[in-house]
């Protein structure tokens, strides 16, 4: 009888989170020695400093994206709020010479209301956040080229240079940027594991009939989901622009960073079909995007292959995801 109980009783087992973490944590560091052996200025403190940059910006919008996919939504529009945010940002600093203290919190205004926008029609309208925020990535993308009038951002103030480049802390090789999505990370991770709003995206995430029957505000937390998505991805543009130094109109939509921002959050551990999120793993996950595409550049693959294997990542991600629900 005891055996039997004692068989029956469940075993304690690594969680599948840190598991996947520690996985992705590996192949990203295999990838960076594999590609070092073969191509050893890959190593150069240069490049692994571009790495960490652009993933902490690819990092800040994938945050904003798993919150969105937590809820069992979409948004499509972050790359052209981010584009838009970089050329707003960026002129501002040259033409008019807006200081960093100003740009900061305007920065997160401008991409909260374009995000809040979203909300509304996802939320109000009613309006399946795929088809809704693609036809905003569109209208945010146009207004990025009305904005920029055929010029491009080339060079920035001094301000903003630091910022995306220099050491908050004298003596410490961390850039700004990083400590700044560290912070966003960690304040992420609060609100979902230790506020309300966070059990309510979950809850919204899984099953949002009942969890408007519970009495969560279903639309108010949608609305506010989408709001913070777009003002990381505001926050992300000004990031680029500050460590780069140029915008362009198609800055983020170029590079298709809507897309990648959802696989980011896909291999970090999200379920696409909302309820479950792993923003540690996210943070992790635009380490990897921001490797392999550096590392597909140093090995001279074709770029037409870099979009083709972002989606084959998707699927891969969305296919262990559903077999993991399955199973669990």
């Amino acid at each position: 009888m005891s055996t039997t109980t004692l068989d029956a009783a469940p075993r304690k087992r690594k969680p599948r989170r840190e598991v996947r973490e520690i996985t992705l944590l590996v192949v990203t560091i295999a990838i960076v020695l594999g590609v070092g052996l073969i191509k050893p200025q890959f190593m150069r403190y240069d490049n692994l400093e571009f790495m960490v940059l652009s993933a902490v910006v690819l990092g800040l919008i994938a945050i904003g994206q798993t919150f969105v996919i937590m809820t069992s939504g979409i948004d499509l529009s972050v790359s052209a709020v981010m584009g838009l945010s970089a050329v707003v940002f960026g002129l501002a600093s040259t033409t008019i010479h807006l200081p960093l203290a100003a740009a900061l919190p305007l920065c997160l205004i401008l991409g909260a209301v374009l995000g809040s926008f979203n909300g509304l029609l996802v939320a109000w309208v009613r309006i399946p956040p795929i088809i809704a925020t693609l036809g905003t990535y569109s209208l945010f993308g146009g207004l990025t080229f009305i904005v920029s009038n055929g010029t491009q951002v080339d060079q920035v103030s001094n301000q903003f240079a630091a910022f995306g480049n220099a050491n908050l802390i004298p003596g410490l090789p961390i850039p700004t940027p990083v400590l700044a999505l560290a912070g966003v990370a960690l304040f992420a991770w609060f609100v979902l594991n230790h506020m309300v709003f966070g059990r309510n995206i979950l809850a919204v995430g899984n099953n949002a009939v009942a969890a408007y029957n519970a009495g969560i505000p279903v639309k108010r937390t949608l609305l506010f989901v989408y709001m913070i998505a777009g003002a990381l991805a505001s926050f992300g543009g000004l990031v680029f622009v500050a460590y780069t130094g140029s915008a362009t109109a198609t800055t983020g939509t170029g590079d298709h960073v809507e897309l990648q921002s959802i696989a980011i959050a896909l291999i970090g551990g999200t379920l696409i079909s909302g309820g479950r999120g792993n923003l540690a793993g996210t943070v992790i996950g635009s380490i990897f995007l921001s490797v392999v595409i550096t590392a597909l550049v140093f090995l001279h693959v074709p770029a037409i292959w870099y979009s083709a294997g972002e989606g084959l990542m998707i699927v891969a991600a969305v296919t262990l995801g559903a077999r993991r629900g399955g199973a669990g």
